[in-house]
């Protein structure tokens, strides 16, 4: 079963909006109950699902999850894990709000787990010079979206390139 069938069944109305949510919700909190990737269970997802899945929509979120601990297992390092975590919390938000499609997260997710992507590399210095301990991906881009609300702001346009850079990065197809 195809985790894009999801998408699919939401489109068509088959799947409701608060339990595709929840759904993809899971990606970016079970993986926050270990510091390392060879624990997540696909048990873990269900065990946190507001309403137990049952037949296909069980299935599709099996596939999915599987592909969310294959790419957890590939990235078990704590700092990689860590950098994941925020990764996939950030794309949840941007599938959310729309900036970045399901099909397209899941996309990213499955060529993180086969290998062939890479996490996000960020030049956070590009646009700031002190930083807290800890800044990672999500912060930047909750500071970028802060400077970006103002056009006038003196690293606006840097802003703006760092977005499309990061966006890039993280599977957004570039048509906003």
């Amino acid at each position: 079963m195809s985790p894009h069938k999801l998408e699919q069944w939401f489109a068509t109305g088959t799947l409701s909006e608060d339990t595709l949510i929840d759904i993809l919700h899971q990606c970016s909190v079970v993986p926050l109950l270990y510091d390392e990737g060879g624990q997540l269970k696909l048990q873990d997802f269900h065990e946190q699902l507001e309403t137990p899945l049952t037949g296909d929509l069980a299935a599709a979120a099996d596939a999915l999850y599987t592909i969310v601990i294959a790419a957890f297992q590939r990235y078990s390092e704590p700092e990689a894990y860590e950098q994941l975590q925020d990764v996939i919390s950030l794309q949840e938000d941007l599938c959310m709000s729309g900036v970045l499609a399901v099909s397209d997260w899941i996309d990213w997710m499955t060529r993180c787990a086969e290998g062939e992507q890479s996490l996000p590399e960020v030049d956070f210095h590009s646009l700031f010079e002190d930083l807290p301990e800890g800044y990672m991906v999500q912060d930047f881009h909750d500071d970028l979206t802060f400077i970006l609300q103002q056009p006038d702001h003196d690293k606006y346009d840097e802003a703006l390139r760092q977005q499309s850079l990061l966006y890039g990065q993280l599977g957004v197809k570039q048509s906003h």
